[in-house]
């Protein structure tokens, strides 16, 4: 399996994996949002087969967010099997549009996501109740559906929509939305991933490098969360988003002037 990559790639997707499981563990995301956007713009992968091997490597860096948020009781199981309902389904349809839609549009489409969650991060963290009963069950399905449907499009895990979703519908705290999407994150992944391996969309070599480097930095990154200023850690990691998809948003603008 690693026969056919170089040692420079093992060490690329173990240094991705580093980061992303970090980022992860600090913001409940699965960390298919920085692993894309390397895997593209510094390792060289094809775009389509990045986001499907993202998706396959957040599964153990979410298991392990899972794990290190339930231990200080972060995660709410009740709201996480109503978003796990939706976002299986998701994820299934996300895969199904990966193999149909342009390289263009999920380049462009994958920087938007960036932009839009972005500013989501920073203009949720203040919680407040909006929904209750079965209003905001309801809410969590398609919250989570839509979750699993970018999950499978752009090999993201969905917490950059989750965790804000939590925070507005329920009022929860920001450490519990954490926890409880990337508890989340496990299943649309799960469900994403067989699809995926099924198409042979899947670099399985880069997807376990990554993965397996991720578990131990993403206990790393639920550590970090909780000894960072909230609003802080919201700021920072959304300038984060901001740089990456400026970045990729100014790939496709090359990629259009060659043309």
């Amino acid at each position: 399996m690693f026969s056919d990559i170089s040692q420079k790639q093992i060490k690329q997707s173990l240094v991705v994996g580093l980061l992303a499981g970090i980022l992860a563990g600090m913001f409940g995301v699965g960390g298919g949002f920085l692993m894309v956007p390397l895997y593209v713009l510094w390792m060289g992968l094809d775009q389509r087969r990045s986001h499907a091997t993202s998706l396959a490597a957040v599964l153990p860096i979410a298991v392990a967010g899972a794990i290190g948020y339930s231990t200080s009781d972060y995660v709410d199981w009740n709201a996480a099997a109503a978003l796990l309902v939706g976002s299986i389904f998701g994820a299934l349809y996300g895969v199904k549009l990966l193999g149909e839609v342009s390289l263009k549009f999920l380049q462009l489409g994958f920087a938007a996501l960036l932009y839009l969650s972005a500013m989501r991060l920073i203009w949720s963290s203040t919680p407040h109740q909006l929904l209750e009963g079965t209003a905001a069950i309801a809410f969590l399905i398609v919250v989570g559906f839509l979750a699993g449907v970018m999950s499978g499009l752009f090999g993201v895990g969905g917490g950059i929509v989750m965790v804000p979703a939590l925070i507005i519908a329920s009022g929860m705290d920001s450490l519990t939305a954490r926890g409880t999407s990337l508890a989340v994150i496990v299943g649309s992944a799960i469900s994403g991933t067989i699809a995926n391996l099924r198409k042979g969309n899947i670099d399985v070599a880069f997807a376990v490098l990554t993965g397996l480097a991720g578990v131990p930095a993403t206990f790393i990154g639920v550590y970090l969360s909780q000894q960072v200023p909230q609003r802080l850690a919201l700021i920072l990691f959304s300038f984060i988003l901001i740089a990456i998809a400026t970045q990729q948003a100014r790939k496709v603008q090359l990629g259009s002037a060659v043309h």
